[in-house]
């Protein structure tokens, strides 16, 4: 399960809003002073997302949650999006320079186009069909707040 800890921002009934922010894997290796992808990932401002989750649980504006993902819907999902469509660009290139004619170039192009066409019109579709609770993400439970922790100790 993947996790990441956010914020309730809005309750309604069966379901909340909840407020994460989202982090990035830069800036955690030796070249982070040189490299660009560091730098861009440390300016970006919208950063917080705001997705709604089905709950169960009476909470509160302002509670925080811990929130998680299957790691086999992420990877399902990742493979959709990003795998089937390449496989049709790569197959309409195939069949297009097979086609092609004292090698011309155009046949692969206009192939790897109407592969993409075909790949990303199916991963639309496939994707439109996932409702399935493997692709949602949960509420795995209520963090305690720091504040109450601390209240508890001093008495």
């Amino acid at each position: 399960m993947i996790e990441a800890i956010a914020t309730v921002v809005a309750t309604k009934p069966g379901m909340v809003s909840v407020e994460y922010k989202r982090s990035s894997a830069c800036g955690h290796c030796q070249q982070e002073s040189t490299c660009n992808i560091s730098s861009m990932a440390k300016e970006e401002k919208n950063n917080v997302q705001v997705i709604d989750v089905a709950c169960s649980l009476a909470l509160d504006v302002g509670q925080q949650v811990r929130i998680g993902i299957p790691e086999n819907g992420l990877l399902k999902g990742a493979l959709l999006v990003y795998i089937l469509p390449l496989f049709f660009i790569m197959a309409g290139a195939a069949v297009g320079q097979f086609l092609a004619v004292s090698g011309a170039e155009w046949p692969s192009v206009a192939g790897a186009f109407l592969g993409g066409c075909i790949g990303f019109s199916l991963m639309r579709l496939k994707s439109a069909r996932l409702t399935n609770a493997e692709y949602q993400p949960v509420i795995l439970g209520v963090t305690i707040p720091v504040i109450s922790v601390l209240q508890s100790n001093c008495h």
